[in-house]
């Protein structure tokens, strides 16, 4: 039971630490925010699904970039 409280605590402060870490120099908020959101996200269910969807979006975006990036390389090499 104190674990999970310990956890509870620490997600949210690791957020709160990101959201100051946005305008202040020297810490780096997006990382905070994201370990305190998947802290939190182990304990509610909710959470955890947005995670997940936002870490497909975020797969399905790079995966998109790189072949973009590989086709231009293509035509650039058979334009030479």
């Amino acid at each position: 039971m104190i674990k999970k409280v310990l956890r509870i605590i620490a997600g949210i402060f690791l957020i709160l630490l990101g959201i100051l870490g946005l305008v202040l120099p020297g810490l780096q908020g997006i990382l905070l925010i994201v370990a305190g959101l998947y802290m939190l996200g182990v304990r509610f269910p909710w959470l955890e699904k947005k995670w997940k969807e936002w870490k497909a979006k975020r797969k399905k975006q790079r995966d998109d970039t790189l072949s973009r990036i590989l086709s231009q390389d293509v035509h650039e090499t058979s334009e030479n």
